[in-house]
């Protein structure tokens, strides 16, 4: 299994290739750690394996069309492509993916012009594998297919799970080759040798999109990517024997004219013989990580076709005349209907009122036509295009079908667009400090459960940054990597010029090691998709904050740190400035990669205030409220310089107003308004807000007992 890494450097030849890493002994370990009995059988067939081509080397392995360039392939192989996608450019064309199986085919056959560079000492070893590689042209259940599946699945960044093998036809008449965008740790491709006991549906190849072929996204330099995976599923090991790592140590492949070798991470063409003197190693072997591969030997070819003729993993069924002729190799099929995905972009949830673009994916044959509808009032622009406009003029569910035709048939695909209401929430100043003993969240906050539903983010009661609460998120209880969402209202902006978003958070880290995520996201499409607006440094946040602390943490007040996610330096905040429907999310990530079960991360004091200079304004007239907290009623006092409309609200926990004055106009000089002068208000927080002239000033008061 050979994996690449992405930074490319340019070769003497002009093209470009990358260092090769690879991950087999790990994905095998891994694998073997889940299912240990399966790991001595494997073995066992390694050993076996070894034995015969020992026999057949002392039989001068009897291939001698391994040497011939002229000999017709003798096997075929049928070879499906699940391309992965998101609409990027991992969506790579029919094109690129033929040429890859062209150059497979070549490889395979020994027809690589660049075999007369390969060195003197090998000219005579170069093997023919006479493997050919055709796209089928029958799918499993006998339907005209061109080989090439395209999928609509954000797994193109490929985690290697083995759930996630979703798409593989039956591995005993296909050989799957998954392509996607990335892959863990910059890999650029892997597979497993046959006898490891995976699942069908694992036995398949998995690929950067890359490294396929020579041309659209790749280039010839990363073209023998699958020329080596190839090597990997029809049984061979690397040449310095099954592990990871060239050039730590002296090994063996179990082919006996590949002499033993550490390895190679760069082209030492210069006769080396590092592992028994005077014996050339073969630094261009496609099993190698040397970035000059040209050949395969005749015991690799002896062993390859050993493979194909195995019933382990089914190889020997994949070139039987049955088989040919049930994947469409013999008698192909060209009467294919299009297929297609489709999506909504850049998100199936949208502000009502508002549009978005609707895009297909056509795969399997050309469309001639396309055909959208749409319901609930909803408006298409170019309805017969591949890529309409919608507009959602209602809220709800809108059913979007598109259909696309030729003169072989049709194919349907469905999705559903949401419309949410676009009146933002919260349209004047708001805090919301946690306050409410009775609520399990403040109105129109949520709480998301991404990967932990039993952990989540809630209100604490006691060590609030004003007040006694605040909200918390329980790392002591969350395994590494999983992720808790809390959501906000949605805010208007656009008609709050100016307006600012803070909020005060509290944070301690376990040990030094911890790799806690927190940042804010925005939204400016009713939740459809989300920015990233701010992520504090966790080491910096801590050290402001609570430190390291191995015990549980609960913050003092001169522990909380004040964040502007508005201020006019955050440039990732620019996008949101003028927006009428804001939803921020507070989004937490337990210790990535590490041990988990971190400490506990606190948020307080989330403002939506009125535009800037509303503090000097507030000290200018002296606005204050007395006595808070207080049993009874609450006395507001200001002063001004000159005459000045005032109305004055008064708000509870919950943003409803439970006493308000008219609208008047109050002269200079010194004012004192009287709130809750009959003791009605139940004990809790409530909130002032004086509209001065237009502008609100607000203050947090506290009714007691």
């Amino acid at each position: 299994m050979r994996i690449h890494f992405t930074n490319l450097f340019l070769l003497l030849t002009a093209s470009f290739f990358s260092q090769n890493f690879c991950l087999s002994t790990e994905m095998q370990a891994k694998w073997f750690k889940l299912h240990p009995e399966l790991k001595a059988n494997f073995e066992t067939l390694k050993q076996q394996a070894a034995q015969q081509d020992q026999h057949d080397f002392q039989n001068g392995y009897n291939h001698s069309q391994h040497k011939s360039t002229s000999a017709t392939p003798i096997y075929t192989v049928p070879v499906v492509f699940h391309i992965l996608h998101t609409g990027g450019q991992e969506n790579i064309s029919d094109a690129q993916v033929i040429d890859a199986v062209n150059i497979l085919t070549r490889d395979y056959n020994r027809q690589n012009a660049d075999t007369t560079n390969v060195v003197v000492q090998f000219k005579q070893l170069i093997g023919d594998i006479q493997f050919e590689f055709r796209l089928a042209t029958k799918d499993p259940n006998g339907n005209c297919t061109n080989g090439i599946i395209r999928h609509w699945d954000t797994k193109t960044d490929w985690t290697g799970d083995y759930n996630d093998y979703i798409y593989s036809w039956p591995s005993n008449n296909y050989l799957n080759i998954y392509v996607v965008r990335t892959m863990g740790g910059g890999a650029a491709g892997y597979t497993f040798l046959p006898g490891t006991g995976v699942p069908t549906a694992v036995d398949a190849i998995v690929v950067l999109s890359s490294y396929v072929g020579s041309i659209g996204t790749s280039n010839v330099g990363l073209s023998r990517v699958l020329t080596h995976e190839v090597g990997h599923w029809f049984n061979l090991d690397h040449v310095w024997g099954g592990t990871n790592n060239p050039g730590v140590s002296c090994g063996d492949d179990g082919v006996s004219d590949t002499p033993i070798t550490m390895g190679f991470s760069s082209c030492n063409l210069n006769n080396a013989a590092i592992c028994n003197p005077g014996i050339v190693e073969n630094v261009q072997n496609y099993m190698e990580y040397a970035y000059c591969d040209r050949m395969f030997t005749i015991g690799q070819a002896a062993r390859m076709q050993s493979t194909i003729n195995s019933p382990i993993a089914g190889r020997k069924n994949l070139s039987t005349p049955a088989n040919l002729i049930a994947t469409g190799i013999v008698n192909p099929l060209s009467n294919c209907v299009p297929k297609l995905n489709i999506t909504a972009f850049p998100t199936f949830t949208v502000c009502a009122g508002r549009s978005i673009s609707l895009n297909s994916f056509t795969y399997n044959a050309i469309p001639t036509s396309y055909a959208w509808t749409v319901n609930n009032g909803a408006l298409l622009s170019n309805a017969s295009s591949a890529n309409p406009s919608l507009t959602l003029v209602n809220t709800g569910t809108v059913a979007v079908q598109c259909v696309v035709s030729n003169a072989n048939g049709s194919s349907t695909e469905t999705m559903v667009v949401t419309g949410l209401n676009s009146a933002p929430q919260i349209t004047n100043t708001k805090l919301e400090s946690f306050e409410d003993p009775s609520a399990l969240l403040p109105a129109n906050w949520k709480v998301i459960n991404p990967t932990t539903p039993s952990e989540k983010w809630e209100i604490f009661s006691y060590g609030g940054s004003e007040g006694a609460a605040s909200m918390y998120v329980p790392g002591e209880s969350m395994t590494a990597n999983s992720i808790e969402l809390l959501e906000s209202p949605s805010f208007d902006f656009k008609n709050n010029p100016g307006a600012v978003f803070t909020f005060k958070c509290a944070y301690a880290k376990k040990t030094v090691s911890q790799k806690d995520v927190f940042k804010v996201q925005a939204s400016k499409n009713c939740g459809g998709s989300w920015s990233d607006v701010l992520i504090p440094g966790m080491n910096g946040l801590a050290n402001a904050s609570g430190g390291i602390d191995s015990n549980l943490y609960y913050p003092v007040p001169y522990q909380w740190v004040f964040k502007n996610v508005s201020d006019f330096n955050n440039q990732n905040f620019s996008p949101f400035r003028n927006e009428e429907n804001v939803i921020f999310r507070f989004y937490f990530q337990e210790d990535v990669n590490g041990a988990g079960l971190g400490n506990r991360f606190y948020l307080d004091e989330v403002n939506f205030s009125t535009p800037l200079g509303i503090n000097d304004l507030s000290r200018s007239i002296g606005f204050s409220v007395y006595p808070n907290p207080s049993k009874a009623s609450v006395k507001l006092n200001f002063h001004l310089s000159d005459a000045a409309n005032i109305r004055v609200k008064l708000l509870n926990i919950s943003g409803s107003v439970v006493e308000e004055t008219s609208l008047k106009q109050f002269t200079n000089g010194e004012h004192e308004i009287e709130l809750n002068s009959n003791a009605t208000l139940s004990a809790g927080i409530y909130f002032v807000n004086l509209e001065l002239n237009g502008t609100k000033l607000s203050r947090k008061i506290v009714i007691t007992n």
